[in-house]
């Protein structure tokens, strides 16, 4: 009978790494989601009724262009009849006028009184207060006309619609356009531009800086990284379930297409430069029992667990402060022959 003995040198290198000596780059490690540069929210000046909204979610929109048309009621006939208000008047100054340029020549003649000029000047003047009065309500009621149109403020992406034609709509806070809190009784939300905007804790927030280099991986394109830069760093925090968090919104260093509002992923800052140690791939660390280490070679080859104490990521390394040497070999991946532990993540 023939017994096969198992070899007694076995290859490591599929399985295993060796434990360099590198100063890695510090990183912090957050999650971000693809968000609008610029958004406001649209509404009326004046409450009213909706009579057409000419855009639908999702279409790019110029600006100054037409996108909701409010109903205007009565008013284009108020319209006509302040300007024929209007005509009148001022043909009745103009006939006044005639009349007191008349009137003058008959004074500086001596055929008729000052006092007499004087009522004719006043009447005069009256008039001139009529065609003043109806011309700025004509102007009132022309602005009330402009104001039925809302119109594009900028270049944008209709992100959400919230009315319907004949549908009563009230304006959203104090104006026209209002950067947030858009509700039902808006009317439209554009946006422009992409930007990310990550979330950190507070004992992480303070190594960053603006303008530091950082790397999104969207869930949408796990394989398509996007280069960006830090751009503003909130100046004041946000209290969450008694959690403590600062937005960070970060430039992309390049526009893309295919990117939609709301897309969430992992965000990477590159941080300070750290001092040379020894790493480990990430894919090294293993926990067992609560407590994180790695796998090194042992005896017969074997996989033996030791625990590390470990520091900042950089990249897909993390530093090991204590518990491994440069030189020794750890394992990345469990060979065929080794033995199944208790506890190995």
């Amino acid at each position: 009978m023939m017994t096969f003995r198992r070899p007694s040198v076995r290859d490591l290198d599929p399985y295993t790494v060796v434990v360099e000596q590198q100063a890695l780059r510090g990183t912090v490690v957050a999650t971000g989601t693809v968000e609008p540069v610029r958004q406001v929210s649209l509404s009326p000046p004046q409450p009213g009724i909706v009579a057409a909204i000419n855009v639908e979610e999702g279409e790019q929109v110029r600006a100054g262009q037409v996108l909701v048309v409010m109903d205007g009621g009565d008013l284009p006939i108020r319209i006509k009849e302040r300007q024929a208000l209007l005509t009148q008047a001022e043909e009745e100054l103009g006939l006044r006028e005639e009349e007191l340029i008349r009137q003058q020549k008959l004074v500086e003649a001596g055929a008729l009184s000052q006092l007499a000029l004087s009522q004719l000047e006043s009447r005069y003047r009256a008039q001139q207060s009529q065609v003043v009065a109806n011309w700025q309500r004509l102007q009132e009621l022309l602005q009330e006309q402009r104001e039925l149109t809302v119109q594009a403020p900028f270049d944008g992406l209709v992100m959400e619609r919230f009315a319907e034609p004949r549908s009563y709509v009230t304006p959203s806070g104090s104006g026209a356009a209002n950067t947030s809190g858009a509700t039902k009784t808006s009317l439209l939300t554009l946006g422009t531009g992409h930007q990310v905007v990550a979330v950190l804790p507070d004992n992480e927030i303070g190594r960053l800086q603006l303008n530091q280099d950082a790397r999104v991986l969207l869930d949408a394109f796990p394989n398509q990284p996007l280069d960006a830069q830090v751009d503003i760093i909130a100046p004041r925090s946000q209290v969450n379930d008694n959690v403590i968090t600062f937005d960070v919104t970060l430039k992309l260093l390049a526009e893309n297409s295919r990117l939609r509002y709301g897309m969430s992923g992992d965000v990477q800052f590159f941080t300070e430069e750290l001092s040379p140690s020894p790493v480990v791939p990430t894919v090294a660390v293993a926990t067992r029992s609560g407590q994180s280490g790695v796998y090194v070679v042992g005896r017969d080859d074997q996989p033996t667990f030791r625990p590390v104490a470990l520091g900042y990521f950089g990249g897909s390394n993390i530093q090991v402060l204590d518990g491994l040497a440069p030189g020794e070999r750890v394992f990345i991946d469990w060979p065929a022959w080794a033995r199944q532990p208790r506890g190995r993540n």
